[in-house]
């Protein structure tokens, strides 16, 4: 059986960290066996972590030297991945990609057009990295936000047990997998606001002073304005049946300055708002997974990934909505919970190289499978590696280029 190591790095949207791991990759397409063999995580200084918050949200220009910055962490993070699974790096196949970083706004009108993260990582690495995952779901018609799920349902699939996978990010998604099932079969969405939310609410209520609310200490001594509460839960949005997923504008300055108008005019404070903001959160998942999921079954798992795992109101919370299931992180089935991402990327890197399609188009919405990501080669050695995987796996399984 064919089997080859692959890195998939993730910087997430709140820049706190890269996270890498090296999935040992068994079978080709969707005959896929991922195994998570090596972890790392190296946090962003502070520096860099605000700096590319505030070019992120303000719609700023992205320095040279801040892709440059984020390049090269990423790329020690890889390296860190393969020491700690004992992987000589030279034997890695590829590296994927998973950040959302606006390229288009890189340098300035006066220089020379700059490189990007995954170019830098490249550079320093050596190695073909894959990259840019939603854009090509996006041509076709799809949403490109939920990108995942074909990679997740390889790597967390299992024969007897349902999985019902909750992702705490900056949105929060939710991906169902039966027993024994086929990817055609799992169903998913993403539920609504996530631990953005509650960042962006800490940030603007702290003026900067506090990036999120570490452990959701904040949120958990206010109180919950119902009335604000009522509001949220009343958007189309949180009532539309899937495939759907969040417009990134409904969360904008506009809402944020809605939201704290109204918790001014009710006597709240920032922890109020905060805490208001934390059980809708967690309220609005419940409810959607019981609106649009099959019921539980006795061999159903409710298991958590994402930067929100941190947050123990949060978690609370959320245990609260499922009172006979209880939650567990995903690191349970070896996944690391901050390193989700990171492994989806991994994975759909091995699709791209197998010639197979790696969005699904029943949950984007686009008109059929495809090929995604854009590739960046490595050094010579590496591409033609890669260049000779492709040719082999493609004229031999020219079938996988479909999704099953």
């Amino acid at each position: 059986m064919n089997s080859r190591a692959i890195i998939g790095l993730s910087i997430g949207s709140g820049f706190e960290a890269a996270d890498a791991v090296l999935v040992q990759a068994a079978g080709i397409g969707l005959g896929l066996t991922p195994t998570i063999t090596g972890t790392a995580r190296i946090p962003f200084s502070q520096e860099t972590s605000q700096a590319a918050r505030a070019a992120f949200r303000l719609g700023e220009k992205w320095p040279a030297e801040l892709n440059q910055t984020l390049g090269e962490t990423v790329a020690q993070a890889a390296r860190q991945a393969a020491t700690s699974a004992r992987c000589d790096f030279r034997s890695v196949q590829c590296i994927g990609l998973l950040a959302r970083l606006p390229e288009c706004r890189t340098g300035t009108d006066n220089e020379y057009p700059t490189a990007t993260p995954a170019e830098w990582v490249a550079e320093q690495t050596g190695l073909t990295v894959i990259t840019g995952f939603r854009g090509r779901d996006v041509t076709a018609g799809g949403s490109g936000q939920f990108i995942t799920p074909a990679a997740d349902y390889l790597l967390a699939r299992h024969p007897t047990e349902e999985r019902v996978l909750i992702h705490l990010g900056s949105v929060a998604s939710v991906l169902f997998i039966p027993a024994g099932c086929k990817v055609t079969e799992i169903i998913g969405f993403e539920a609504g606001p996530g631990t953005r939310l509650l960042d962006d609410i800490t940030r603007l209520g702290t003026r900067e002073r506090e990036p999120y609310d570490a452990g959701g200490k904040r949120a958990v001594q206010g109180r919950c304005l119902t009335a604000i509460r009522e509001r949220w839960q009343a958007h189309p949005f949180v009532h539309r049946a899937p495939p759907k997923s969040l417009p990134r504008t409904l969360l904008g300055m506009p809402f944020l300055v809605d939201a704290f108008e109204r918790s001014r005019e009710l006597g709240g404070s920032l922890n109020d708002l905060l805490c208001t903001a934390t059980h809708f959160v967690a309220e609005n998942i419940g409810a959607s997974i019981n609106r649009w999921l099959p019921p539980a079954s006795s061999d159903r798992r409710v298991l958590m990934s994402g930067g929100g795992v941190r947050n123990g109101f949060l978690w609370k919370l959320l245990a609260d909505q499922f009172p006979e299931q209880p939650l567990a992180s995903l690191s349970e089935i070896g996944i690391p919970s901050t390193g989700r991402s990171a492994a989806a990327a991994a994975v759909l890197a091995a699709l791209t190289l197998d010639g197979v399609a790696g969005n699904l188009p029943m949950l984007t919405g686009a008109a059929g499978g495809r090929l995604i990501g854009r590739i960046i080669p490595g050094d010579i050695r590496n591409w033609s590696a890669c260049t000779h995987w492709m040719a082999r796996q493609t004229a031999e399984y020219a079938s996988l280029g479909r999704v099953a």
